[in-house]
């Protein structure tokens, strides 16, 4: 497990892709639960994901984003940011699809002052995330990435 979630109140985990790509997240959310204990988690989801979010027990919060996994729109980008700064969190989990990168969302997370920034991807981003995970492999199950990002050690 990454040594940086052991005493962590407050946890964000972004998965906002379609509603398969959020079933493929749900071993890894367990897991999750299971490491952080009675830290509450958030989980940010795109709209089409709503339904699926707010029936997985090991989940405390539900946070629908209406702008999907484009940022564009700097008014709502701008707005993001201002909420996740005010729900004050302490790490950030950000779950994406093979070939897709972290680094947008964990930009987010880092102008929103969440200390703890935890994602997977080929390629170094620099600070953007304070944990960055290397792929195991690029041909592994989406269930296999997201768990091998959680117990990473």
């Amino acid at each position: 497990m990454l040594p940086k979630l052991t005493n962590v109140q407050k946890v964000l985990v972004m998965q906002v892709g379609s509603r398969q790509d959020l079933m493929l997240t749900i071993p890894a959310l367990q897991k999750l639960r299971e490491l952080v204990g009675d830290a509450t988690i958030t989980l940010m989801v795109s709209p089409c994901s709503r339904q699926i979010s707010i029936e997985l027990p090991w989940v405390d919060e539900v946070f629908v984003y209406e702008g999907g996994d484009t940022f564009v729109d700097a008014e709502r980008e701008l707005a993001l940011i201002s909420k996740l700064r005010q729900s004050a969190f302490d790490a950030a989990v950000i779950f994406t699809n093979p070939g897709e990168s972290p680094y947008p969302l964990a930009y987010i997370c880092y102008l929103a002052a969440i200390p703890i920034r935890i994602g997977q991807s080929q390629e170094f981003g620099g600070g953007v995330l304070s944990e960055w995970v290397k792929l195991s492999s690029k041909d592994s199950h989406p269930v296999d990435k997201h768990l091998f990002l959680i117990e990473c050690k």
